[in-house]
């Protein structure tokens, strides 16, 4: 008679095609039928969808098909805000690593 709140649902996200368990095949990215997202950013290598869970927007970042970051925000364009900046700093990092980067002055 305890509250669920707490427990570990760790078997209801092991369902297959779930974003959670980092399923992202297929042309929806492993966005679910339950997961309608609203796609809010693609450019290259990056993509990104947004949900309304009603107390919230839940985000996530795709790289390559593979997820990246996931968070939330409290309203749609705060998640765009947020999904702008965690991607620029993925974008910076990448051009680091291929040393594309341009040095600071």
């Amino acid at each position: 008679m305890g509250s669920r709140l707490f427990e570990d649902d760790s078997d209801e996200n092991a369902e297959a095609g779930s974003p959670l368990n980092g399923d992202v095949g297929g042309d929806d990215l492993g966005l679910s039928a339950a997961i309608q997202g609203i796609e809010i950013f693609h450019d290259g290598r990056y993509r990104a969808f947004t949900q309304d869970v009603e107390c919230m927007w839940r985000w996530e970042i795709h790289r390559d098909e593979d997820i990246v970051q996931v968070g939330c925000s409290l309203s749609e364009s705060s998640s765009r805000e947020a999904v702008a900046h965690v991607i620029s700093f993925y974008q910076r990092r990448d051009l680091r690593e291929t040393g594309q980067e341009r040095p600071q002055s």
